[in-house]
């Protein structure tokens, strides 16, 4: 596996290119981002140079909505200009949601069709951007979401996007993510989700329920639900999407670098 950290939520009050540099003394191998025009993306790619580790992924959209059947143009004009910066900057992912996402987190709602109405068009689009990062070397990356906090998302369970991942089936460019702490706050029942979308994921995203803390800080076994991914087979990146419980990014990386250290050396009680 690989280890990535979202520098979103760590380091905040740090400029981006020192948290990749905390990232890198850290130990860890790869930075998540969000928007990377927020990011100063460029710094960013410089500091992932000089600190020899990479850029998994940032978003892939987050201004148009893949559900909208009105906004064919706009979505994939919007995927290639992301994906022109993922590829100058070594970036391995593009991060895609069903809705646009406004400023402040507020999802825009989808068009008046039924459930199944609009998952259609998501995979349509998705068959579509699939051939715009064809040889790349960078993969779409469908983030299912909760509806706690986020209202009107469609893909609010990581079993929808795994089934959008199956229909378009072409596993180079387009995979899934599995975010335990937005499964957990819309379906629960995180093992099972994740041993029936496991085959379909590039990515697990690991953050404590409630509070979205660092592991050892909640009620989910972070470490038990990696140990069921190895046993599986699966080898992918694992981004810690976390927000320091105490405000210390320090404490924070501590207590993920204790995770990962007792699942490598196979003890038990990770949580």
């Amino acid at each position: 596996m690989l280890w990535s950290i979202s520098i979103q939520l760590m380091w905040d009050r740090l400029p981006f290119p020192d948290r990749v540099r905390a990232v890198a003394a850290s130990g860890f191998d790869l930075v998540d981002l969000w928007d990377w025009r927020n990011s100063d993306i460029d710094a960013v790619h410089a500091a992932c140079l000089e600190t020899g580790i990479g850029v998994n992924g940032f978003f892939g959209t987050r201004d148009t909505a893949l559900c909208d059947p009105a906004e064919r143009t706009d979505v994939l004009d919007e995927i290639k200009r992301n994906l022109d910066v993922a590829v100058r900057v070594g970036a391995r992912q593009l991060h895609v949601f069903s809705n646009a996402i406004l400023p402040g987190g507020v999802v825009r709602p989808g068009p008046d069709l039924d459930a199944a109405q609009l998952l259609d068009v998501c995979a349509e689009r998705l068959t579509e951007a699939a051939d715009v990062v064809a040889g790349s070397g960078v993969q779409i990356v469908l983030e299912h979401l909760n509806t706690v906090f986020l209202p009107g998302y469609l893909w609010d369970d990581v079993r929808i996007t795994a089934e959008l991942v199956g229909r378009i089936d072409r596993p180079a460019e387009v995979g899934g993510v599995f975010d335990t702490f937005h499964q957990q706050l819309t379906h629960g029942r995180l093992t099972d989700a994740l041993i029936e979308t496991l085959p379909r994921l590039s990515r697990i995203d690991l953050a404590q329920v409630p509070g979205r803390f660092e592991p050892g800080s909640g009620e989910i076994d972070l470490g038990f639900l990696l140990e069921t991914a190895r046993n599986r087979g699966w080898d992918g990146t694992v981004t810690f999407e976390c927000v320091p419980s105490n405000g210390n990014p320090e404490t924070a990386i501590a207590a993920v670098r204790s995770l990962i250290q007792r699942f490598e050396n196979g003890q038990e009680d990770q949580r």
